[in-house]
């Protein structure tokens, strides 16, 4: 077994990884951790490189709700509508009142109807009654902010969306419950952006061989400990173990993706400057959130049956102790589904433990959310499933 799949290879660099800080895509933590995925390849020996690719950045002066008697900062939903500096006017309403025009929602705190998966059609629901703009109250358990990715960030929403943490939730709700008049600022520019994904290619002994594919999302709304650590610490322990291999017969093509947060716009540039590898490979490997969480088992999806039985029969070889198959499509993964590629996608799920995963929250922390065990048992897994697929 490689060194870089022991545990405290895989802890120094998720601990590592977290000292960056916020990761959002194209800020300055984003960027020193693409250097540092670089320079950890460079010293194994490994040639690897940073593709730059654009996006749509969104640069936010404030973003608040004031009312009489209150105010809140947050985090704008990053494809919604801009105020500009004067933000917009109206009387506070809470969600599911008959009448929204002219008026600034207050949704409930962590509202289900409010989530990422419903987010679009409510906000598309709102546009169409008239609203002035939209607040979410979302936290994590410990009361800080936890933030919706942009799936539309290319082509953005016109309402203004407001997300807050929840500590004057409760404030807040009965402001909305008695219509007191408010402001919804949201004053940020859209401007192309660039960031970076770290690329290395590992040539296999038969250039006609399908090749592999090695994924990993490298970018997140805050520190990101848990849901990208264990994911780029397999992804860089593989890509040793690979080198290191006397022989491989295919080529592997490994991309740590910037963008994740934002629609996965670092993987639309890898795919879009290499047309057709979704299909060419003969897999790919998806090394998705929340990997070795304390509060998750990882989740495995396959897209067909063969690759369903490769990975389970490596996670029952691997001495994980928490893990289950699955079939929700999600992440990275949903891309390369879409092109009608094959693939084997690792995540977390729905916590088997009560526990809070932190997930999207500033909170989310090695020593609080983080099993070192269980993200090297998966990294265990992750050689097996390799091995067998570059040698086939």
């Amino acid at each position: 077994m490689a060194d870089g799949m022991s545990p405290e290879s895989l802890e120094r660099r998720i601990r590592q990884y977290e000292t960056f800080g916020v990761h959002r895509t194209g800020w300055p933590g984003d960027m020193e951790s693409a250097e540092w995925m670089r320079a950890e390849l460079t010293a194994a020996g490994i040639d690897a490189s940073l593709e730059e690719f654009e996006f749509p950045m969104l640069e936010s002066r404030a973003a608040r709700l004031s009312w009489d008697g209150g105010g809140l900062e947050g985090v704008p939903l990053h494809d919604c509508g801009l105020t500009g500096p004067g933000g917009v006017s109206g009387a506070l309403a809470p969600a599911g009142v008959a009448d929204t025009r002219g008026r600034i929602v207050i949704a409930r705190e962590n509202d289900p109807d409010f989530s990422q998966a419903h987010i679009y059609e409510r906000v598309a629901d709102l546009e169409r009654s008239g609203a002035a703009g939209l607040v979410l109250p979302r936290c994590d358990s410990l009361g800080a902010i936890n933030v919706m990715n942009a799936y539309r960030i290319g082509r953005p929403l016109g309402l203004p969306v407001l997300q807050v943490a929840c500590p004057g939730e409760t404030d807040l709700a009965e402001a909305a419950e008695h219509g007191g008049q408010a402001v919804l600022t949201i004053d940020a520019d859209r401007e192309p952006g660039a960031a970076f994904n770290v690329v290395a290619t590992l040539p296999g002994e038969d250039g006609d061989a399908a090749p592999l594919a090695i994924m990993t999302p490298r970018s997140g709304w805050f520190t990101c400990a848990s849901e990208r650590g264990g994911g780029i610490a397999i992804w860089l322990g593989l890509a040793e173990a690979i080198h290191a291999m006397q022989s491989r017969r295919r080529t592997v093509h490994m991309v740590a993706s910037s963008g994740h947060e934002l629609d996965h716009y670092g993987l639309q540039g890898f795919l879009g400057d290499r047309q057709g590898l979704e299909t060419r490979a003969i897999a790919w490997l998806h090394l998705g959130a929340l990997i070795g969480s304390r509060a998750t088992p990882v989740r495995i999806e396959p897209s067909d049956d063969e690759l369903g039985a490769l990975a389970e029969s490596a996670f029952r070889s691997s001495g994980a102790k928490r893990w289950a198959m699955w079939n929700q499509r999600g992440g990275e993964a949903a891309n390369i589904a879409a092109a009608g590629g094959r693939y084997i996608s690792l995540r977390g799920g729905p916590s088997d433990t009560g526990g809070d995963t932190f997930f999207h929250s500033p909170n989310d922390s090695f020593d609080r959310a983080s099993d070192i065990e269980l993200v090297a048992a998966s990294g265990r897994a992750c050689v097996a499933m390799v091995e067998e697929l570059i040698s086939v």
